[in-house]
C-alpha cells in the first residue's frame, strides 16, 4: 500500500510536468510550481487532482492524530473545511452525532460522498461544495470545526477563520493545520509562496485566530512525519 502511494505521487509529478509545462513555457518557475501544486493538492482537478486525492485519502496517521487533538465526542456536530475525500470524517468521526464536509474540488467531493453514502442517507452527514470564506450554514450550527491544510490556500484567511467562528456555537472549538512548519521569519509572514500557499508565523497565526474572536489560542505540532502545525482556539461560552 505504501509503495502504491509513492508510485502515485511520482506519477503525478511526472504527469504534472507534462501537462503543465507546455502551457506555461514562458512563465517563471514560480508560476509553474503554482500551476502544478494548486490542482494537485490545493483544489484538486484533472489528472493531477485524481492522483492528489488518492494520496490525501491515505493520510491515516494524520487523521488519527488530528482526531486525538480534536477530542471528538458522541454529542459533537463536526464540520471539516477542505474535507478532501473525507478521510477524517470516515475514519475518525463515525461515533460523532453529525458530520459535515465542505470542499471546492469536485473530485474530492465525489469521493467524500461515496465514502459517507450510508451516513448521508441516514441524515447524519452532508457533503457540500462551497467557499470557506462564505460557509453555507447558520450561526452556531457546529460544536467543532476542523480544517486540515485548507486555510493556506484561501485568498482571505482571516475571513475564512471568521466564518469558522460564526458557525461554531458558544464554547465550540476549532483546530486548523498547515502541512509545513510556520515560517520562522516574521518578514516572510503573510506572503504567498511560489506554490500558491500563505506563509504565517506562529505569532501571526495566533493574532489571526484572536482577530476572529477566538480565545485560549495555542499552537503546537501534530505528531506526524510532516510535523504539521496545529492552531486551536475556543469560541467564548458567553457570546450571544
Amino acid at each position: 500500500m505504501r509503495r502504491w502511494s509513492v508510485l502515485v505521487g511520482v506519477a503525478a509529478i511526472v504527469t504534472g510536468s507534462c501537462v503543465v509545462a507546455p502551457r506555461t513555457k514562458d512563465v517563471p518557475g514560480k508560476g509553474l510550481r503554482r500551476a502544478f501544486w494548486i490542482p494537485f493538492f490545493g483544489v484538486p482537478s484533472g489528472r493531477l487532482g485524481q492522483a492528489g486525492v488518492r494520496l490525501l485519502a491515505k493520510r491515516h496517521g494524520a487523521f488519527s492524530a488530528m482526531a486525538k487533538e480534536l477530542d471528538l465526542r458522541p454529542e459533537d456536530d463536526l464540520l471539516d473545511i477542505g474535507c478532501g475525500p473525507a478521510g477524517l470524517l470516515t475514519e475518525q468521526a463515525s461515533h460523532v452525532h453529525f458530520v459535515a464536509g465542505l470542499d471546492l474540488s469536485d473530485i474530492s467531493l465525489a469521493m467524500a460522498r461515496q465514502r459517507l453514502a450510508d451516513r448521508i442517507a441516514a441524515g447524519t452527514a452532508e457533503v457540500v461544495k462551497g467557499d470557506a470564506m462564505a460557509l453555507p450554514w447558520e450561526d452556531g450550527r457546529f460544536s467543532v470545526v476542523s480544517s486540515m491544510n485548507c486555510v493556506k490556500f484561501v485568498p482571505e484567511p482571516l475571513q475564512a477563520v471568521r466564518e469558522m467562528y460564526r458557525v461554531l456555537r458558544p464554547g465550540g472549538r476549532v483546530l486548523l493545520t498547515v502541512d509545513h512548519k510556520a515560517h520562522p521569519h516574521q518578514d516572510e509572514s503573510g506572503k504567498v509562496d511560489a506554490w500558491g500557499q500563505w506563509w504565517c508565523s506562529d505569532a501571526d497565526a495566533r493574532r489571526l485566530m484572536e482577530g476572529a474572536g477566538f480565545i485560549d489560542v495555542s499552537v503546537s505540532v501534530l505528531p506526524v512525519v510532516t510535523k504539521e502545525h496545529v492552531f486551536r482556539g475556543t469560541k467564548p461560552a458567553d457570546v450571544g
